[in-house]
């Protein structure tokens, strides 16, 4: 699809972006998860660094599980990956609330877990789209096309004297108890 551009180097920024938005887009994903475990095992009571290694397995797992028809492509979809990656953001943003909570108080309070909840919800929802539009664009989740049979029209010369028979065919029964 050919843009009237008035502008040569607005086309070629424009059609520049275009290209670059699935790779940007994951890389956002990727950098989500990161803060995301990051986050998660800062306020987690263990020591940190199994609490980072503990928070990236579970970010490795989601994007496993997100990511899984691009990994097993198959002619269907996975209704799965949505739910888990929704399970997966609210047990995120329960784990900062309650992390949260013992190191920030009132509006401190309110202003961190708003801010960091953005954050994750934000991932959420850009992995979502990016999973539906790569599906899009995939052709994973294409329609099958059926292809019937079409009946067969025979037409008979019939004598205009001749009685015509009539076939109806029957739709219904109808039980009569007298």
């Amino acid at each position: 699809m050919e843009k009237n551009f008035t502008n040569t180097q607005f086309k070629w920024t424009f059609e520049s972006i275009s290209d670059n938005i699935p790779t940007i887009m994951l890389i956002t994903i990727l950098l989500t998860y990161g803060i995301n475990a990051y986050l998660t095992a800062i306020f987690l009571p263990l020591d940190f660094w199994l609490a980072i290694i503990a928070a990236s397995i579970l970010q490795l797992g989601r994007f496993a599980v997100v990511f899984m028809d691009f990994l097993n492509p198959t002619k269907g979809r996975s209704t799965y990956p949505p739910k888990i990656a929704l399970g997966a953001t609210i047990v995120a943003l329960i784990e900062i609330f309650f992390g949260l909570q013992e190191h920030y108080e009132s509006g401190e309070f309110i202003t961190m877990f708003l801010f960091v909840g953005t954050i994750i919800v934000f991932g959420y929802l850009l992995e979502i789209n990016f999973v539906d539009k790569g599906v899009e664009a995939y052709g994973i989740n294409e329609p099958k096309i059926i292809k019937r049979r079409r009946r067969k029209i025979i037409v008979k010369n019939a004598n205009e004297e001749a009685p015509k028979n009539i076939r109806r065919n029957i739709t219904s029964y109808q039980l009569s108890l007298f």
